[in-house]
């Protein structure tokens, strides 16, 4: 009896090990698993910390080349050593071929431009590691800019009338005639092993100025001397220094005003002033409003006061190119050259050969003595009565120099976004 109860004892304690083995192994089980699913969460974190990263790697890149489309053509800066102009830009007549390729390396280390493909290096810090936004060399992998196209005969060749273009005022606003052409923006970004590709759409802000005059004033005024005004609306190819009547050979098919237009006050002429325009020369209607610098350039005050806070210019420089802000009187006495906005909360006094492609917007009275040569529109406030001088100054009418020159100071916008 005793034996017997030894014996059921002893095969407890055989049945308890196998159990406590089974169970230790269960627990080895459930905790290699663990440790696997751990290490694979681990994994999963840094791939997607790494692919996060490389697509924030990206972005800095698309913001880079809309940076540089953005810029005022021309904009000296200095890298590294290297002085040069970072913007990026095709220029009328467009190219249908031309592409801007953007390097990981300094602008002045990069592969020789060739034809159509211009490249250029980053503006980055070289003194900090770069970004991996592109390459430093070869073709796979690097930043490229090139014009959105669509084959419309179907001849797989880029033509200039293949060039898609983007203008707000068109319906729809891609089309292959007016405004600006719609960069294509391919970027790769890498981190790590991470590696994202994306393309954006962008394109110049564009800019459709309201003036109602080659000249346009809101207090009387008399025009003497060899002074010209000519609201036809002119080609932004009208050579420099052209005057009325030889600049009738670029006069648009449309879009024309009137020489000269005032808010209902006098508007004098006296010895050899030129006014011309369609449908009248001079148009000195009393219902004619008075634009104020954000009503004329149809953005909101805000915008208007961010641009001005940003301009390029806060004096008179040789160039005066993108946004002039002179908060107060200005003054030209050199003969400078200029384009985009310039804007004077003063008086404004002009000596000299100036010649300027643009808007001027004077909030005060305005002063030439020498021979300006203005093409777009000028507007003037004025604070009092037959306060404007014209001197020998030309103004010629071009809504297509008031937006090519103005778009050429605004920032680029973003149409579409996409990952590849």
């Amino acid at each position: 009896m005793k034996n017997s109860i030894f014996k059921e004892i002893r095969n407890e304690k055989g049945n308890l090990l196998v159990v406590t083995l089974i169970i230790l192994f269960a627990v080895s089980v459930i905790g290699a698993t663990m440790v696997m699913v751990s290490s694979m969460d681990l994994k999963i974190a840094g791939n997607q910390r790494v692919t996060t990263q490389s697509l924030f790697v990206a972005e800095a890149g698309l913001n880079e080349a809309i940076h540089r489309l953005s810029l005022t053509d021309p904009t000296v800066v200095t890298i590294g050593g290297w002085t040069g102009n970072a913007s990026i830009s095709d220029s009328k007549p467009y190219d249908p071929n031309w592409k801007t390729k953007i390097y990981l390396t300094k602008p002045d280390a990069t592969p020789a431009s060739a034809g159509s493909i211009v490249n250029t290096g980053t503006i980055q810090d070289p003194t900090q590691p770069y970004m991996e936004y592109s390459e430093p060399n070869g073709t796979d992998g690097v930043l490229s800019i090139e014009h959105k196209w669509k084959d419309r005969d179907g001849d797989g060749t880029r033509d200039a009338n293949e060039i898609i273009r983007y203008d707000p005022m068109m319906i729809p606003p891609e089309n292959f005639t007016s405004g600006f052409p719609v960069e294509i923006v391919t970027v790769t970004g890498n981190s790590a092993s991470g590696r994202r590709v994306i393309q954006a759409e962008v394109v110049k802000q564009t800019v459709i100025v309201r003036t109602l005059g080659a000249l346009y004033v809101d207090k009387a005024v008399k025009l003497t001397g060899n002074c010209a005004f000519c609201g036809y609306n002119h080609a932004i190819t009208t050579p420099v220094g052209t005057q009325p009547n030889a600049c009738v050979p670029h006069h648009q098919a449309s879009g024309n005003l009137p020489g000269v237009t005032s808010t209902g006050d006098d508007v004098k002429t006296q010895g050899s002033a030129d006014i011309l325009g369609n449908p009248i020369p001079i148009d000195d209607a009393a219902t004619n409003p008075f634009y104020s610098l954000d009503e004329a350039l149809g953005l909101p005050v805000a915008d208007v006061k961010k641009m001005l806070a940003n301009a390029d210019n806060t004096s008179i420089v040789d160039p005066l190119n993108g946004i002039t802000y002179i908060n107060g009187d200005a003054k030209i006495v050199s003969n400078l050259v200029g384009e985009g906005l310039l804007y004077v909360t003063g008086d404004l006094n002009a000596a000299g050969s100036f010649i300027f492609k643009g808007l001027i917007y004077v909030e005060g009275d305005v002063q030439f003595t020498g021979s300006p040569w203005i093409l777009g529109s000028m507007i003037v406030r004025g604070t009092s009565d037959f306060n404007f001088s014209s001197g020998n100054a030309a103004v010629l009418y071009s809504s297509e120099a008031l937006s090519q020159a103005l778009a050429g100071a605004m920032p680029c916008i973003v149409l579409s976004w996409r990952e590849m």
